[in-house]
């Protein structure tokens, strides 16, 4: 008899249930956050990320929701945040809590290292390893939106990308695993570079809903056209029916295969459209807490 283990997910390291957080898909602005601990404090790193994370995620209902992810086969001991707002405007509120929230404050001061010469978080990431990026959902590739409404989010959440069912969307909450995939389209193919990043996860989500659900997001107050596609994945095992796909006659023909270049810019296929080797995967997985199920 064979056991089947779901996945540990995002979700988990919250105490809201899934419709009172933010996520990749409702959210409209989301921090992405690096951070390198330290061999020798990595154990301390993860439980001071747990603690952090536990009480931002109660404290700050529906303003923000950050969830910890781990990088796996890259660096080791390398952490991912992703804190997800619906509005830039809503830092502001974060700024408050770091600055005068003292339930926040004793949580970041503690002495996480008792046994090994004292310190806090500051001893325990790498000096100049933390850095972050802001993601926005991909958006004005329509003209759907009513101008004037009052937006809920900052710009359209990414789930106005999507062709799938809402009981078959997955999102850093609930994905066992994600792959971020980074990539810098040319400037001059800008348009065209954004245009083949929809088609190819309009065909994945199409032909593996329920399984994946990727998502598009450029970088903002950032480097120019660096584009980021979120890849939420059921399970880390999910990642072979993503690799099959790719490489199937059916996604060479449709996909791969279509022109993305009038011959006016000299014609051409998407692998035109990008720098190269400007294309990363970097898969992420959920930290578990010590001794979680």
């Amino acid at each position: 008899m064979t056991t089947t283990v779901e996945p540990y997910r995002a979700l988990n390291q919250s105490s809201l249930p899934l419709e009172r957080v933010l996520h990749t898909l409702n959210s409209g602005f989301i921090l992405h956050r690096v951070g390198q601990m330290a061999y020798g404090f990595a154990a301390e790193g993860r439980q001071f990320s747990v603690d952090l994370l536990q009480y931002i995620n109660t404290s700050q209902e529906g303003v923000a929701t950050s969830f910890a992810f781990e990088e796996v086969f890259g660096g080791r001991d390398r952490m991912h945040w992703f804190i997800h707002l619906k509005s830039p405007q809503d830092y502001r509120i974060l700024l408050n809590m770091v600055d005068h929230d003292l339930e926040f404050r004793r949580i970041s001061d503690e002495d996480r290292l008792p046994h090994k010469g004292g310190g806090n978080w500051d001893r325990i990431f790498v000096h100049r390893s933390l850095h972050e990026d802001v993601l926005v959902p991909q958006h004005g590739m329509d003209h759907d939106g009513d101008d004037d409404a009052e937006p809920a989010t900052f710009v359209p959440p990414a789930s106005s990308q999507l062709n799938q069912p809402p009981e078959q969307q997955i999102n850093s909450a609930t994905a066992g695993a994600i792959v971020m995939r980074t990539s810098d389209v040319k400037y001059e193919f800008r348009e065209e570079g954004r245009m083949y990043a929809a088609h190819w996860q309009h065909f994945v989500n199409e032909r593996l809903a329920g399984r994946v659900t990727a998502t598009l997001y450029e970088q903002t107050w950032g480097q120019q056209d660096h584009l980021f596609q979120l890849i939420h994945l059921r399970s880390v095992d999910d990642y072979h029916e993503l690799a099959e796909l790719e490489r199937s006659k059916e996604m060479a023909t449709e996909v791969f295969g279509r022109r993305r270049l009038h011959e006016s810019k000299g014609g051409g296929t998407w692998d035109r459209l990008f720098i190269e080797g400007s294309i990363r995967d970097t898969l992420l997985l959920p930290q578990v807490p010590s001794g979680a199920a």
